[in-house]
């Protein structure tokens, strides 16, 4: 079909309790059987909705895993090396207290009926 892909990146998509729905209705809608799809969100205490995505992603039939961001190269990919203020730091919006958390969804390739 053309209007499926099998690969969609998405990160900062879900601001509130509709968006979760509607970004893993856009998942299962728009992935090929076999796809995956990431999504890289803060957590549910900056964003509302985040806490409802997984369950969103399940009830439309959709394998999830998550993994804090923190987790990847030791946790230096949010260290603030020197205190200087590159990286993660100069993100827009980005707050020390914030955590990531990385989805990785994937269609079956399998039909349910």
């Amino acid at each position: 079909d053309e209007n499926t892909v099998n690969v969609i990146l998405a990160a900062d998509v879900i601001c509130k309790a509709e968006d979760a729905i509607a970004v893993a209705n856009t998942i299962e809608h728009l992935l090929v059987p076999g796809g995956i799809a990431i999504v890289v969100s803060v957590d549910a205490k900056h964003r509302f909705g985040v806490d409802q995505f997984e369950s969103e992603c399940i009830r439309v039939g959709l394998q999830i895993e998550t993994t804090n961001v923190a987790d990847f190269y030791d946790g230096q990919l949010l260290h603030n090396h020197d205190n200087n203020d590159d990286g993660i730091h100069q993100t827009s919006g980005y707050v020390d207290d914030m955590s990531l958390t990385l989805f990785r969804i994937h269609k079956s390739n399998t039909i349910q009926i």
